[in-house]
């Protein structure tokens, strides 16, 4: 991804050569290919990657020439994995140096060992090959074994029956916000490459309607509105939920651009209910670009298109889905190279201006052929 501002100026010069003529009708399969600012991979470095040490140098190395020979600019490396949905592989895939920070790195991943690392070889081959290098986090998805050892003013995010959502952390308590911040600085720091050009990061989010109910949400919402959260209404626990996200990721992006002016920062969302992320309110908060979940669940056209139009007018990377391995604890919706090129062909002919890019996930659990699907449809739609 390039510097903000190169990134919001291609994007909007990318955007408006996609608008349709009047009418929207459907390009036909031999129209131009449509140009995207951004093609090109997320890795995650450890998670699925079916290799107890993670992905190593000559993979990435591999990966790097196939996605150049295929009209690729970006990779974007996942850099953890947890083990709620990869038994094999937990925790962060660099040698983090945070003190706190160090009981959660990956014991077995060879790029989180100090004397084994590589990725700082990567990020510098990349650039010879013209591709730019985002790095990824999961914010709040963590261990938490790892997180009441290290961050004790942490939680999960709970239910209102007191039942925590799976391992996903609440911005609101000040351990796991903490952690996050850290997190971030430690491995932005660590990668301070001019060819890392973008950060992006899922959730700093609620899990749901139903959450969060946890003592410090408890807290927060009676201390900004004087009535306890049981006793408040759907609309009312919505709109403080969206003030509060709107403040967190005003402050996690400020964070991120202290330790690194001028990268491009994207978000990881799709918006839902309940998450407390408002599209009209992203770019203000200093969101560049959304990376929303794509095809990971059964999807028709008219549920693509709703939800680019949905997330305008923010530009979207779509978080495209070509996995036909799926992780533990996760029903994900197995790919096949037809289902990949029929959504491609949606992808191409969306009529709306806000769509500026395709990263695919997660490439070592993609089989040969649907990956084949991958790079058939960029040589036959994309520029």
């Amino acid at each position: 991804m390039a510097t903000r501002r190169t990134f919001m100026a291609k994007s909007a010069v990318a955007a408006a050569a996609t608008l349709l003529a009047a009418g929207c009708a459907r390009i036909p399969r031999e129209a131009p290919p449509r140009k995207l600012r951004c093609l090109g991979w997320q890795v995650g470095l450890t998670y699925q990657s079916m290799a107890s040490g993670g992905l190593d140098r000559d993979y990435l190395l591999r990966l790097l020439d196939e996605m150049a020979a295929n009209r690729m600019n970006t990779l974007s490396l996942m850099m953890q994995s947890y083990g709620y949905f990869d038994p094999g592989h937990d925790g962060y895939a660099w040698p983090v140096r945070n003190p706190a920070l160090i009981p959660y790195r990956d014991p077995n991943a060879i790029n989180a060992q100090p004397d084994r690392e590589f990725v700082r070889d990567i990020i510098e081959e990349a650039a010879a090959r013209q591709i730019e290098i985002q790095l990824f986090l999961n914010w709040g998805i963590w261990n938490p074994d790892f997180v009441k050892e290290a961050y004790p003013e942490a939680s999960l995010q709970m239910k209102d029956d007191g039942t925590p959502s799976g391992w996903l952390h609440c911005p609101d308590a000040p351990g796991a916000w903490q952690l996050g911040l850290d997190e971030a600085a430690d491995l932005l720091t660590f990668y301070d490459h001019p060819n890392v050009t973008g950060y992006a990061f899922e959730r700093v989010s609620y899990a749901g309607f139903s959450t969060c109910y946890c003592p410090y949400t408890r807290k927060a919402f009676h201390e900004a509105t004087g009535i306890a959260l049981d006793d408040a209404g759907d609309r009312q626990r919505e709109a403080w939920k969206t003030e509060q996200m709107s403040r967190y990721l005003s402050e996690f992006s400020a964070h991120i651009r202290k330790l690194r002016p001028g990268i491009t920062i994207g978000l990881h969302t799709q918006c839902r209910r309940g998450w407390g992320h408002d599209p009209a309110r992203l770019g203000q908060c200093g969101i560049d670009y959304l990376l929303p979940h794509t095809i990971q669940f059964p999807t028709t056209q008219p549920q693509l298109y709703a939800m680019l139009d949905t997330l305008a007018p923010n530009p979207c990377v779509l978080h495209f889905c070509t996995r036909d391995r799926r992780p533990q604890n996760y029903k994900l919706w197995i790919k096949t190279p037809e289902i990949i090129d029929e959504v491609l062909g949606w992808v191409h002919d969306y009529p709306g201006s806000n769509l500026a890019g395709l990263l695919f996930f997660n490439e070592p659990a993609t089989s040969p052929t649907n990956k084949e699907a991958v790079y058939q449809g960029i040589r036959r739609r994309f520029a």
